[in-house]
C-alpha cells in the first residue's frame, strides 16, 4: 500500500469515530431518553476506533534530508484525543443519564 493510502485509511477511521462522538454528545446534550443507549454504542465504537488507532492502524512516517527531518507524521496522538473526547462523552452521557432519573 502506498502512503496515500494509508494516511486515507487512518484519516478516514479518525473522522469517523469524531463523528460518532459527537452525535453521541449530542444526544446526551438534547437528553433525549430514546437516545441513551444508541449513544454508550456510538461511544463504545469511538473507544474501539481510538484503541485500535493506537494499535493496529498507527501510522508513523517520516522523510530525511542529508540526515535531518524534513517532516513526520504519527497517527498515535490524533487517536489519543479520539479515547479522549470518547471517555470524556461517556462520563457525561451517564451523568446526563443519572441527572435525568434523578429530576423524575
Amino acid at each position: 500500500m502506498t502512503f496515500n493510502i494509508l494516511v486515507g485509511i487512518a484519516t478516514t477511521l479518525w473522522l469517523l469515530s469524531i463523528a460518532a462522538c459527537g452525535l453521541a454528545f449530542r444526544w446526551s446534550y438534547l437528553s433525549v431518553p430514546r437516545r441513551f443507549w444508541p449513544a454508550v454504542i456510538l461511544l463504545g465504537l469511538t473507544l474501539l476506533l481510538g484503541f485500535l488507532g493506537l494499535t493496529r492502524f498507527h501510522i508513523v512516517a517520516s522523510k530525511t534530508v542529508n540526515g535531518q527531518v524534513q517532516w513526520r507524521f504519527d497517527s498515535h496522538w490524533f487517536f489519543i484525543v479520539t479515547l479522549v473526547f470518547g471517555v470524556g462523552t461517556l462520563v457525561y452521557t451517564f451523568w446526563r443519564r443519572k441527572q435525568m432519573a434523578a429530576a423524575v
